[in-house]
């Protein structure tokens, strides 16, 4: 029963996201959807031993990668820009 009442909370959320911030919610659908593909091959595991040690840091490492990749992105376009002037 709880499981229907978190799916719904959510659910109004991803409507809210969706009136009001519409990039918000195609992220947030897309997570799910890779979430949901690569949940396949990654579980289930029947104890706290079974888990990998990279798995529970997984997405703070994406996080900061996605950041370096922005961050370099920004310099090159900006040395690009500074170069051509």
């Amino acid at each position: 029963m709880l499981g229907w009442i978190a799916f719904t909370v959510f659910l109004v959320f991803w409507a809210f996201a969706w009136r009001y911030q519409i990039k918000l919610a195609f992220g947030v659908l897309i997570g799910l959807v890779l979430g949901g593909v690569l949940g396949q091959f990654i579980g289930p595991y029947d104890s706290f031993e079974e888990v990998p040690l990279w798995l529970p840091p997984a997405p703070f490492m994406f996080v900061v990668i996605t950041f370096f990749l922005y961050a370099f992105i920004a310099w090159y376009v900006l040395d690009y820009k500074a170069n051509k002037q």
